[in-house]
């Protein structure tokens, strides 16, 4: 491994587990303004006192809200963009490495939409900034979801499987994709990957003890990371809500214990 990229990945992953909690805020090109992103500025300054390892960002808001955090938590370089109202199986690029590089990003990342006729622009693509992120020294992060338009279950742990490992055959370093339903069929998910897997947040539960259950689960079956965004910025106290996932994934938190993380966290606002 190029020393750049061995730099960049211990900025990105935790010192003591060794995963990676990020948080995402790059949904307002895929799904609108919505509630927590309006006042984008109080939702990051929200988001760096939970002390996550990472943020993903589009260059626009590195720019204009992120400086003030620069050193503090590590960003994800967002480089693709897609719609669910304009194009939901094609993930467009918006960004390259060399902003990445020049914004001083740890680690770029790619979208990509997989299980349809639109998914071969897209793994061209792959390809392409998987090959300028290794000559750069930059980890490659990838959210790949099987939600093409040929897919009918996107939850199958037998296609999520497969879509992971597109990732990790095109040189992905970690893999950001949905839950499959169980810790029994993620497990098909994580052994058919030989990259580090990450958990989306999406639809994985309802409620904050939802998603430590689920993360819990993920975590005891080798999970690497979690990239979670709508349910931690739309919660009542999102700073509070990180720190409980952190205790999960960096102390070996128990469900209770983080909850309890999270009420200590919440009562101290």
């Amino acid at each position: 491994m190029f020393l750049g990229k061995e730099i960049r990945l211990r900025r990105l992953l935790n010192r003591k587990s060794g995963r990676l909690l990020a948080i995402t805020i790059d949904h307002p090109i895929t799904r609108g303004v919505l509630p927590g992103l309006v006042d984008i500025r109080g939702t990051m300054a929200k988001v760096v006192a939970g002390r996550p390892d990472a943020i993903t960002m589009h260059k626009g808001i590195a720019e204009k809200v992120f400086p003030p955090y620069a050193g503090e938590v590590a960003m994800i370089f967002k480089s693709t963009a897609y719609s669910t109202a304009y194009h939901p199986y094609y993930d467009a690029p918006v960004a390259d490495v060399e902003e990445a590089v020049r914004f001083g990003a740890d680690a770029i990342s790619v979208g990509m939409i997989v299980g349809g006729p639109e998914q071969a622009t897209q793994l061209t693509h792959l390809g392409k900034i998987s090959k300028e992120a290794a000559m750069a020294g930059m980890p490659l992060i990838a959210h790949i979801y099987p939600k093409g338009s040929l897919v009918k279950n996107s939850a199958d742990p037998e296609v999520v499987a497969w879509a992971v490992r597109v990732g990790a055959e095109l040189g992905v370093d970690i893999i950001k994709t949905n839950w499959t339903g169980s810790a029994e069929s993620f497990m098909k998910v994580i052994e058919a990957c030989p990259s580090r897997v990450a958990l989306a947040g999406g639809e994985a539960g309802k409620s904050l003890e939802d998603y430590l259950h689920v993360t819990r689960e993920a975590l005891d079956i080798g999970l690497a990371g979690v990239t979670y965004g709508r349910f931690v910025w739309q919660h009542e106290n999102p700073t509070a809500v990180i720190r409980a996932i952190a205790a999960l994934m960096h102390n070996n938190a128990s469900v209770k214990e983080a909850l309890e993380v999270y009420e200590e966290a919440a009562a101290s606002r």
